[in-house]
């Protein structure tokens, strides 16, 4: 399992660096988020061929495989209608700048891969209460985050300029986020069978995951450009200070 798990810490990071240069030298923004999809993809496959095939390996390789394909396409369907990232812009023109937000994407790849990858290296996973539940959190995760990101795509096909505040989004602003972080923790509770004996470690990649998106490149930085965009726009003011941030009811 160690010996795995440090080879897709190598492996990530080493592709999303090489990657990272390409992209600075190019001045493109066309291929970061394809990367961090299709990275995924070939660590989860890699893993799986190492395992034991098992009910719940198969489960895991079908969902990681159906989230990556799904999010690819998505992020490379978005970038061509919107041309480029706006992450990049303070940074556009400085190579440090450009490597670290590709070594930061490479190693959040390697730390979220650590469930599955422990997963697939313990034999003989009983489908058992727990991996159905891990399932159908997955599952949920996957389709609300699908759905919030089709709506999205299409309304700002349509009003490029205007927020988004219909849907999902005019309950909570951040529905794909929660999509997200439901898929990994389902990720996580379909091994809680043989997390609670060992291998407990795995909870670091829902957790990191979580920490991105709520503290670090996630919501920090998008509410900070919707304040920037439309800080003078009523409607948005009044959508931000009744919508809930990403749980209805609660937060």
């Amino acid at each position: 399992m160690v010996t795995i798990i440090i080879y897709s810490f190598i492996f990530s990071i080493g592709l999303n660096l090489a990657l990272g240069l390409v992209a600075y030298l190019l001045q493109t923004d066309k291929i970061t988020d394809i990367s961090y999809a299709m990275s995924f993809l070939i660590i989860s496959i890699v893993g799986f061929s190492f395992s034991s095939k098992d009910q719940v390996d198969i489960a895991i390789l079908m969902l990681i495989t159906a989230w990556a394909i799904r999010l690819g396409y998505y992020l490379m369907s978005r970038i061509k209608l919107i041309g480029k990232d706006d992450r990049f812009d303070s940074f556009r023109g400085s190579l440090k700048g450009f490597l670290g937000f590709w070594f930061l994407q490479g190693l959040s790849i390697g730390v979220i891969s650590i469930c599955f990858l422990t997963l697939y290296s313990i034999d003989d996973k009983p489908m058992d209460a727990f991996a159905i539940f891990g399932i159908v959190v997955a599952s949920i995760g996957l389709i609300i985050e699908t759905v919030a990101d089709y709506q999205k795509f299409k309304f700002k096909k349509q009003h490029p300029s205007k927020f988004m505040q219909t849907g999902l989004w005019s309950i909570i602003r951040h529905p794909n986020y929660l999509g997200e972080i439901l898929f990994w923790f389902g990720i996580f509770i379909m091994g809680t069978s043989v997390f609670l004996n060992a291998y407990f470690i795995a909870i670091i990649s829902p957790l990191w995951i979580t920490l991105l998106l709520l503290k670090v490149s996630g919501i920090p930085l998008l509410e900070k450009q919707w304040k920037k965009k439309y800080n003078q726009n009523k409607a948005w003011k009044n959508y931000y200070n009744n919508s809930w941030k990403m749980i209805p009811y609660v937060w």
